[in-house]
């Protein structure tokens, strides 16, 4: 166990008012505080001081009422700046410092027998104590004592709790059966540790549902079973839980967590700026390895040696050393991290077995790092406001996707109420057109039959006209035979006649030729005007169906306008909906796809946290303590 100038500062005060412990004080000054002659000599000058009481303080020399009145200006120094690691000439003193101390058992048994004094007047010097390392026998007790166990209440007692299912059972022993292992907190003891680990774990599961079980927890309940009995771990584990901040970091919002890594992201930009920008260059977020050193205060990285003794240091002054010490991690490998990729930086950050197994160097360094308490208040201050402004955000995006999906859904509607009206209106208009060619048929029958009737009395009319024709002809032809029978008949009337003139026979054979041929004149043109007839009766059937056609196709045409007008309208108006459609569209997709952008950065910084807590838990120790390490280390 190692002391510092600041704790037995205190202890020397209680020792000049227990004069039968002036000795030992004596030497303890001697040993730390050389830098304080005065004070030194005026110690020394009271080895003839034997036995005196604190009632007698009249009888004191005047060196002595000196020396006692420093000495409370030094205890009044100490109380004030409870966390100040200063002498008084101003140089840093390590909290680490090699030099140990046969007697530091009995200054823990003190400090365990009077604790409720010492936690309410030296808190200084226990925060000093535990930073130099607790006895592993007096652990337990200190733990204890420093989580305040013995005031823990609980609705149900552990015992009753066991009796209850989880529904986290499966799951946590499926945790236990990877982890148990491999991991070197668990060495040669996965036997014994796995039906506590998994009591306790399970309990708390039944005891906390909000929380409920959550991975990082095995390595703390863990390390409390190495150290105490099975309920007393869980009492331990239930303070933690509630007064650490660990069941904030174990909330599935996982805001504490983020607070945590923004808080240590920044102190890293502030402190190492030229890893933080390799981080940057790199696409390297501090989540990835971050988030599991707070989740289990740096168990499942460092070597066991240095996890208790970080664990000590935790228990007193909560997460501040897991800042401290991780910034002091990377600021001992700065150098090597900045020349390697994102995969070496992951798995030289999550295995630091190899380049940690120095606590007292560790620590040291963590205690020079530049911690201010109002900065990382501010700095949560800036946390809570970029979360609650991703919020509103996230709010807003949710506001506006759910318009988004009120829109489509108004679409849809509008497109089933604009094509169910368009349908609408073609079947109308279906039903006018199917209406007018009806009609148009039904008048072009009626039509149709009056120009049959037309032309049937026509063709009567003209087929009396050409028997009235045909008549006459043969009228005619009887004539021109009856007036060629009679010629006949002249002729051999003429022929018994001897004494007829010739002038006569001449003439009369004239007069017949022209009367003959008067006749077959008439025949003729009573022919030609017959095929005249003939010809004009055709040309009128023919004009009368030319007009027809020409009718109908005039109907045809302005049907055919009308519906090349409607059909124009139509096609109108769909583009005009096309168009609107296509605004709209656009208007959703770019919503839409602000949208999942802004889910997609949530979900990638929701996994990156995720898959840095996945890869803490399958993260493989190298080192494995034997079993004398370990005793070494307790």
């Amino acid at each position: 166990m190692r002391l510092t100038a600041d704790s037995l500062s205190r202890t020397w005060c209680d020792t000049l008012c227990h004069w039968n412990k002036l000795d030992r004080g004596k030497i303890l000054w001697r040993y730390l505080h050389p830098q304080m002659p005065g004070i030194l000599n005026a110690v020394l000058q009271m080895d003839s001081v034997t036995s005196l009481s604190p009632s007698t303080g009249s009888q004191l020399s005047v060196d002595e009422m000196n020396l006692l009145s420093k000495l409370e200006e030094q205890n009044r120094l100490l109380e004030n700046d409870s966390k100040s690691l200063y002498p008084l000439n101003g140089v840093l003193r390590s909290p680490t410092s090699p030099k140990t101390f046969s007697f530091e058992d009995d200054i823990w048994g003190d400090v365990i027998k009077d604790w409720d004094d010492w936690c309410k007047r030296k808190v200084g010097q226990i925060k000093v104590l535990t930073r130099r390392g607790v006895p592993a026998h007096r652990r337990p007790a200190v733990w204890q004592l420093l989580c305040d166990v013995q005031n823990v209440a609980l609705e149900q007692k552990y015992s009753d709790l066991l009796k209850s299912s989880s529904r986290s059972e499966t799951l946590i022993l499926r945790d236990l059966a990877r982890i148990l292992p491999q991991h070197q907190l668990f060495h040669n003891k996965v036997g014994t540790c796995q039906k506590q680990l998994f009591n306790v774990l399970k309990a708390y599961s039944i005891l906390d549902q909000e929380i409920g079980y959550c991975q990082g927890s095995v390595f703390i309940v863990g390390l409390l079973l190495t150290q105490m009995a099975e309920e007393d771990a869980f009492y331990l584990f239930v303070r933690l839980m509630k007064d650490f901040r660990m069941r904030d970091l174990y909330r599935s919002d996982m805001v504490e967590l983020g607070c945590c890594v923004y808080q240590f992201d920044t102190m890293i930009k502030d402190q190492l700026p030229e890893l933080h920008s390799h981080f940057q260059t790199q696409g390297f977020h501090t989540s990835v390895f971050s988030s599991s050193w707070f989740l289990n205060i740096l168990l499942s990285s460092l070597p066991i040696r240095t996890a208790i003794r970080i664990f000590d240091i935790f228990m007193c002054e909560g997460l501040e050393i897991v800042f401290r010490v991780g910034l002091a991690l990377l600021h001992m490998k700065q150098t090597e991290l900045i020349k390697l990729d994102v995969e070496g930086m992951t798995n030289c950050l999550q295995n630091l077995e190899s380049w940690a197994s120095d606590p007292d160097g560790i620590i040291e360094v963590a205690y020079q790092i530049k911690y201010n308490p109002s900065r990382m208040k501010q700095l949560r201050q800036e946390y809570a406001s970029i979360k609650t402004k991703k919020q509103q955000e996230q709010e807003e995006l949710n506001g506006l996707s759910s318009e988004n999906k009120h829109l489509k859904q108004r679409l849809a509607l509008l497109e089933k109420r604009c094509s169910e009206k368009l349908v609408s209106q073609l079947k109308k208009e279906l039903e006018k057109t199917q209406l007018n060619t009806a009609r148009s048929q039904s008048a072009l029958k009626e039509m149709q039959a009056n120009i049959l009737q037309m032309e049937e009395t026509e063709l009567i009319g003209c087929r009396l006209q050409e028997s009235e024709a045909l008549t006459e002809l043969k009228v005619l032809k009887q004539h021109i035979k009856d007036l060629d029978e009679k010629w006949q008949k002249q002729q051999v009337h003429c022929g018994g006649q001897q004494k007829v003139t010739n002038a006569q026979n001449g003439l009369q054979g004239e007069l017949l030729s022209t009367r003959l041929k008067e006749a077959l004149a008439q025949a003729a043109l009573k022919e030609s005007r017959h095929k005249l007839m003939k010809l004009q009766t055709e040309n009128t059937i023919y004009s009368n169906q030319l007009k027809r056609i020409e009718a109908h196709i005039n109907i045809q045409r302005d049907h055919l306008q009308e519906l090349t007008s409607q059909n124009q309208d139509l096609c109108s108006q769909l583009q005009q909906s096309r168009r609107q459609f296509s605004t709209v569209q656009c208007k959703r997709d770019k919503e839409a796809n602000l949208a999942v952008t802004a889910v997609l950065q949530k979900q990638i910084t929701e996994l990156q946290i995720q898959l840095s807590k996945h890869t803490a838990s399958l993260s493989q120790p190298a080192l494995r303590p034997s079993t004398s390490a370990f005793s070494e280390a307790q």
